[in-house]
């Protein structure tokens, strides 16, 4: 399993990944994302670890141009039209995005594709 690289910044690299890949993986804290997509509280990971979850791991499938430098994202879903997404522990954090990506493509997570965090930046969830 390859390690999980963190990437601040510029949102062109999360467009080249979901340009390349499919999508962009996005881990933020879990604080930052609203109360009913934090249900869970424990990690997600299915080997049962009982640590709090601390962060919430997502695919972006799309950013749009909001206008008045506002920007927006289009969250990957599942058949319920639910957004896909993982809670899990610090420790546990580049599993989620392997099993993210393979949740969503039934394919492994290709060896490039980063995750990202996007403090400050304008999300909208809906």
């Amino acid at each position: 399993m390859t390690d999980r690289t963190l990437t601040p910044g510029p949102l062109d690299l999360a467009a080249d990944d979901i340009r390349d890949y499919g999508y962009a993986i996005v881990q933020t804290r879990i604080e930052r994302v609203p109360a009913n997509y934090r249900q869970r509280t424990i990690c997600g990971e299915p080997s049962g670890c009982p640590e709090p979850a601390t962060l919430v791991t997502f695919a972006l499938a799309q950013i749009t141009d909001e206008g008045d430098g506002q920007t927006g994202f289009g969250f990957a879903r599942d058949e319920d039209d639910q957004i896909v997404r993982f809670p899990v522990c610090d420790a546990h954090r580049c599993e989620a995005t392997h099993r993210l990506y393979y949740a969503l493509t039934s394919q492994l997570r290709p060896d490039g594709i980063r995750a990202f965090d996007l403090p400050g930046q304008h999300m909208q969830w809906t």
